[in-house]
């Protein structure tokens, strides 16, 4: 795997498995789409990294060396209110809502847009470049955009030019993004052509041809040097679990080219 020796301050994902293995996180600025079949993790690995980065902030923990906190943690939701947001949190951390847990979800600057959003990117992209810089963004659901976005070629167009005004903001205000889309529903060329707009895509799914136990596994779809440790050449697969208290990890990973 790449290591240039080069010292970078870099955004984690707050996926420790992950982040041990990309070599402390990403590039601040990055743009990541979480391309997700049903039920493979997509959701889980947005949770887990917001919800880590909370912890972080609750309890003052400090970063490791070559690694800096976000300004500000904000979530831009198009498929839930806060109150489902903080119920699915507590789901998945099997965890009651005490006053710690209060503490952090205090620290989440979450924006509903899910109601009102329809097709209106314009609006999209001015609350994205809301956040403040440096920070990090994760904004929960693409899919829901697309019944707006795929009824002509131009509406189409129109997200694809929004996602690609986003990536180059991003990099100018170094702000971290996350954007999770399911998979299979647009066609193989769509989902190419928004790969194309964004730094890193992970893409998730469940392992074909298993017999006795299905199992979740994450590939490392793009990487535009956005992770320092990782090559592109350095294809590899994660088997992932996904666990109350702990969330989304990653475990034995897999060279494949």
């Amino acid at each position: 795997m790449q290591d240039t020796g080069e010292r970078r301050v870099l955004h984690a994902t707050r996926i420790p498995s992950f982040d041990k293995v990309i070599g402390g996180g990403v590039i601040p600025g990055s743009t990541i789409l979480v391309l997700a079949e049903p039920g493979s993790g997509g959701r889980e690995f947005i949770q887990t990294s917001l919800v880590n980065y909370c912890s972080d902030s609750v309890n003052r923990v400090s970063p490791p060396e070559g690694v800096q906190h976000p300004a500000e943690i904000h979530c831009i939701s198009l498929a839930c209110s806060r109150d489902v947001f903080e119920q699915q949190m507590e789901d998945l951390w099997n965890t009651k809502r005490d006053s710690q847990f209060q503490k952090m979800m205090e620290r989440v600057h979450y924006t509903d847009l899910g109601e009102e959003i329809g097709g209106d990117l314009a609006r999209l992209f001015e609350r994205i470049n809301a956040v403040p810089d440096g920070s990090v963004l994760f904004i929960d659901s693409l899919t829901v955009l697309l019944p707006y976005c795929t009824r002509t070629p131009d509406t189409w167009v129109e997200l694809v030019t929004m996602m690609r005004r986003v990536t180059r903001s991003a990099k100018k205000r170094r702000t971290t993004i996350l954007f999770h889309l399911t998979s299979g529903i647009l066609t193989r060329g769509q989902e190419n052509e928004l790969s194309d707009t964004v730094d890193v895509v992970l893409n998730m799914f469940w392992q074909k041809n298993v017999t006795v136990k299905r199992q979740r596994q994450m590939y490392l779809l793009k990487l535009d040097g956005r992770m320092p440790r990782i090559d592109q050449r350095d294809m590899v697969i994660f088997n992932v679990n996904i666990t109350p208290g702990t969330g989304f990890e990653i475990t034995n990973m897999r060279r494949v080219a």
